[in-house]
């Protein structure tokens, strides 16, 4: 082997440390990806965790509004989930009775005056030209708001907040439902329409 040959049979100092620092460069990205990653599996086991505890407490929730009657006023509820295992895991409900808006009232008769009377385009609703049950149906229209108030005094709308800790922060889920009181049996939506007729 010549002199010539043996020089240039290794790597220079300067190729190594370019080699090392692309290395080192692509294994801090790829650490600081698997850290971002291991970090949102751990939220999302401890979001997954908050949700499933926010079903367990509507179900107790939507037992305790039943089993004490639906109230006329706003209830507030809170505590945390000691029992399940999770203290740091706070819960506040609150539950409120429904209320339609006027405005979705006047809109719901006004479809339901154009179906079945006609609208103002000319077309003709369902009973126009019916005149025996045509003199009988604004009674009843009237009726309607009574009606869908009846709907509200059985329904009543629960909002629950989960809030759990993550990373230093306080997160919080909100879950929504609607609880429809289906016990009572004297309950009839149209004892108001057969009292003024």
């Amino acid at each position: 082997m010549t002199r010539h040959s043996l020089k240039h049979a290794g790597y220079s100092l300067l190729e190594v440390l370019v080699a090392l620092s692309i290395l080192a460069t692509g294994l801090t990205v790829l650490l600081a990806t698997q850290g971002n990653s291991n970090q949102q599996t751990v939220f999302s086991s401890e979001l997954t965790r908050a949700s499933m505890l926010a079903r367990s407490k509507m179900v107790d929730l939507e037992f305790e509004v039943m089993k004490e009657g639906l109230s006329t006023d706003e209830q507030y509820f809170d505590g945390d989930f000691r029992e399940e295992g999770y203290e740091d895991i706070r819960w506040s409900a609150k539950v409120e009775p429904v209320e339609i808006p006027e405005e979705a009232r006047e809109e719901l008769l006004a479809k339901i005056n154009s179906q079945l009377f006609g609208g103002v385009d000319g077309e003709g609703g369902a009973l126009q030209g019916n005149a025996a049950f045509s003199s009988m149906l604004p009674t009843l229209i009237a009726q309607l708001p009574e009606i869908i108030n009846r709907i509200g005094e059985k329904v009543r709308r629960v909002e629950l907040v989960v809030e759990f800790p993550y990373g230093g922060k306080t997160h919080e889920i909100t879950v929504v439902q609607y609880i429809v009181d289906r016990q009572t049996a004297d309950f009839n939506l149209f004892d108001a329409a057969a009292e003024d007729l």
